[in-house]
């Protein structure tokens, strides 16, 4: 098993970028199409009814399935890892085949549920839309399941193509049909998960993996996964609970407020996604091996370097979030039925998300060490009280701060979620200590060296806003991009000048570009 997950890391990054990219691209033609409107507000909720099940499910396989496969892979037993891997995907899709009829037919009692503050009329456009959508369960778990395999393989870069097609479809029927037709957005939505699974099957034939027609549930491989089913389930459903919760509450606030939340959602979600999701996947075969072997140090010592490598990215993202918010969101979106006041409410949420950012990077780690070691349920006792976390903040914030409330309400919730996981973890492994790799100094480097570039970040953007607003749009564009190089440059010679190795290891990984991968497509 390869220990080099940065630099695989560093190359899943790359195309993450692409996904990322066209993601945006795919948001800002929803914002220019349909804006922050009861329209968008109708899809959030229809669309987070089913994306929320299957993507919850999915993780929540992929969790399993890794550990199964490399454990089977590890000991010589890969025939059986196969046959249990084809069960999982056979009866997985059978169930939620059965699920989405399930969906269709009970899509306005969800939508009731989900946004009780909707009109009558737009209760069921997002009726009419969840019933659409909710088809798309049975096609996107069986494309999670396939990524947990290829992952298992190490072989990552299929799945990460997957969200670029997905976006390259949505784009197209928003473009060409959105303003038309109106399901043409939920439509080109069910399109594009089918999408997700179709570009992942060459990839998986070329592992050797070979598929069976069998629902073998006997198998104690099988067995196995779906005795731990619920546990990951409501562990890996925490995040999405929260956003449950933010559309709950937002929909008693104006109209757009579930849109602003969801747009600063996806800001928020850039770094996150760039580099945390590729570190997170690279790492977890590592972790699973490490477990297996009883190796508890070099979990650890592996498991501190991936939190040092999230922390080090997503910091100074959150510190330049919250300091360019505002005209990045109106970069981004405000333009057509887009307008300032949609800008000001997004603006408003994303700075608020920006506490929490770091703390929803490590869970992403911190879960992977802990399905390594097969303990499923320490993450969903910290995740469900975490719900409670925020449901409480939810509630007290939501009148006095709107938006923004919400926001803090989820980075309060998501601290107290990745702390009291890694307070667990201390207890759990013997070989825990600070190791090669001193967590707590990282994060107090990185910290400062955020403030550094947020302050750096903000003087630049007072000093570049007036310079450059009589140029319009790309004034706003040069003057961002300035901001940004200050805010970057900053936060590297901090890192530098207070010799944080892990970054610096880090920076020298893009110093060898002729080094040889750890995975391939």
């Amino acid at each position: 098993m390869k220990k080099n997950f940065a630099g695989t890391a560093l190359a899943l990054t790359l195309i993450n970028a692409l996904a990322r990219l066209l993601g945006f691209v795919r948001e800002t033609a929803v914002a220019a199409v349909f804006g922050a409107s009861p329209y968008t507000d109708a899809y959030q909720v229809a669309y987070s009814i089913p994306y929320s099940l299957q993507m919850v499910l999915g993780v929540t396989l992929v969790s399993l399935i890794v550990p199964l496969m490399v454990r089977s892979v590890e000991t010589g037993k890969e025939e059986d890892g196969w046959i249990a891997a084809s069960s999982i995907i056979n009866i997985t899709v059978l169930l939620m085949a059965l699920a989405s009829v399930a969906g269709v037919l009970g899509a306005g009692l969800l939508v009731r549920i989900t946004a009780p503050g909707f009109k009558p009329a737009w209760a069921a456009l997002a009726t009419t839309m969840t019933a659409l959508m909710f088809p798309s369960v049975a096609f996107i778990s069986a494309a999670m399941l396939i990524t947990g395999i290829l992952n298992a393989y190490q072989r990552f870069v299929a799945a990460a193509l997957a969200p670029a097609l997905s976006s390259l479809v949505i784009i197209f029927g928003v473009v060409f049909f959105g303003a038309r037709f109106d399901l043409a957005l939920p439509l080109a939505t069910l399109i594009s998960f089918v999408c997700m699974l179709l570009i992942q099957l060459p990839a998986l034939e070329g592992t050797g993996f070979r598929y069976r027609l069998t629902f073998d549930v006997q198998s104690p491989l099988v067995k196995g996964v779906f005795s731990n089913l619920g546990a990951v389930f409501l562990g890996t459903a925490t995040y999405q609970f929260y956003l449950f919760i933010n559309r709950y509450f937002a929909s008693t606030l104006q109209e757009g407020s579930i849109s602003a939340l969801n747009y600063a959602s996806k800001l928020m979600n850039l770094p996150l996604g760039l580099f945390v999701t590729a570190i997170s996947a690279s790492i977890f075969p590592l972790l699973s091996a490490l477990a297996a072997a009883g190796d508890e140090g070099g979990l650890w010592e592996s498991l501190n370097r991936g939190l040092a490598l999230v922390l080090l990215v997503t910091l100074p993202a959150a510190a330049g979030l919250m300091a360019l918010g505002q005209p990045i969101v109106r970069l981004l979106f405000e333009r057509s039925a887009f307008t300032a006041g949609a800008t000001a409410m997004t603006a408003r949420a994303l700075f608020w998300f920006g506490p929490g950012m770091g703390a929803m990077a490590a869970t992403q780690v911190l879960t992977r060490a802990f399905y390594a070691l097969e303990d499923t349920r320490t993450p969903m006792f910290f995740g469900l009280s975490s719900i409670a976390v925020n449901i409480a903040a939810s509630a007290l914030l939501v009148r006095p701060m709107t938006q923004g409330g919400l926001a803090l309400a989820n980075s309060l919730a998501s601290l107290y979620y990745a702390l009291g996981m890694y307070a667990a973890l201390l207890r759990r492994l013997p070989g825990a200590g600070p190791g090669k790799h001193s967590l707590t100094a990282t994060l107090a480097k990185a910290l400062a060296a955020s403030a550094a570039a947020a302050l750096a970040a903000a003087a630049a953007w007072r000093l570049c806003d007036p310079l450059f607003a009589p140029l319009g749009g790309k004034g706003l564009l040069a003057a961002i991009g300035l901001s940004i190089i200050a805010g970057i440059s900053s936060y590297i010679v901090v890192i530098f000048l207070l010799k944080e190795n892990e970054a610096l290891s880090l920076l020298r990984q893009f110093r060898r570009p002729g080094q040889k991968k750890a995975g391939k497509s």
